[in-house]
C-alpha cells in the first residue's frame, strides 16, 4: 500500500476483525477505572495492571474521593505490580487534583470540547499524549487515534513509512461510525501486533501478508 485511504482502512479494520473478534475493550467497570489503568499501564504489561486494580479495589481505592484522601504510601504499595509505584502514585495523585476541580465528576469534564478537554489532560504531570488520547477515547468517547508503539509500528509497515509520515489522522477517524467502533480498531491493532507485527515481525500466517509491505515475500 502506497497511501492511506478510508477504503483501505476499512478493509484491514474488517480482516483483523473477522480474525481475531471483539475485544471488549478497555476492560473496566467505571470511568474511574479507566483513567487509573491508563496511568498504571505506561511502562508495563497490562496483566500487571490487573493485579494493581484488583489490591486498589480491596482497600476500596477505586473511588475518586477515597484514593484522593488515602495516602500515596498507600497507593504506592498497592500499585506495585505496575511498576514504578511512587512515581505513579504521584501522577495518580497529580489526575486526582485535576479531577477536583471538576467535583470527580466526568460529566462536568464531558463539557469540554475535545482540543480544550485534550488541552486540559496534557497540562497533568505524567498523562502525555497516549494516555490522554486513551482517555478521550475510552472514557468519553471522542473519536481519536491513539498513536502508541503499536499503531505507530502497525501503519509504518503495512502503508510503508513514507506513507505514515504523510497520513492525515482524520483519513482513518472518518473511517468508522463512531469512537466505539475505532476504540475497537485500536484493540485489534493492539492484538494483531502481540500476534504477528510484533518487534520481530511474524509474517508467516499474517491475515494482511496480501496487502502489507513488510509481509510481501509471503504472498500467495
Amino acid at each position: 500500500m502506497q497511501k492511506i485511504t478510508s477504503s483501505e482502512v476499512r478493509y484491514v479494520f474488517e480482516t483483523l476483525f473477522n480474525t481475531y473478534g471483539p475485544q471488549g475493550w478497555w476492560p473496566a467497570f467505571t470511568p474511574f477505572e479507566v483513567a487509573v489503568g491508563a496511568i498504571l499501564v505506561q511502562n508495563t504489561m497490562w496483566r500487571n495492571v490487573k493485579i494493581s486494580i484488583k489490591n486498589l479495589e480491596k482497600l476500596g481505592l477505586l473511588e475518586p474521593y477515597r484514593m484522593y484522601v488515602a495516602s500515596n504510601e498507600e497507593i504506592a504499595k498497592a500499585i506495585k505490580p505496575s511498576g514504578f509505584p511512587r512515581l505513579k502514585a504521584e501522577r495518580l495523585r497529580n489526575f486526582l487534583q485535576f479531577f477536583n476541580e471538576f467535583s470527580f465528576d466526568f460529566k462536568e469534564l464531558e463539557k469540554l470540547d475535545t482540543p480544550s478537554l485534550r488541552k486540559a489532560l496534557l497540562k497533568v504531570n505524567g498523562i502525555g499524549k497516549e494516555t490522554a488520547d486513551s482517555l478521550l477515547l475510552y472514557i468519553f468517547k471522542r473519536p481519536v487515534l491513539i498513536l502508541d508503539t503499536y499503531t505507530k509500528r502497525f501503519f509504518s509497515r503495512l502503508f510503508s513509512q513514507s506513507a505514515f509520515k504523510s497520513f492525515k489522522e482524520e483519513t482513518i477517524v472518518k473511517t468508522f461510525k463512531d469512537a466505539e467502533e475505532l476504540g475497537e480498531f485500536h484493540a485489534l491493532i493492539v492484538q494483531h501486533s502481540k500476534a504477528h507485527c510484533r518487534s520481530k515481525p511474524l509474517c508467516e500466517g499474517c491475515p494482511l501478508r496480501n496487502v502489507c509491505e513488510i509481509g510481501s515475500e509471503y504472498r500467495d
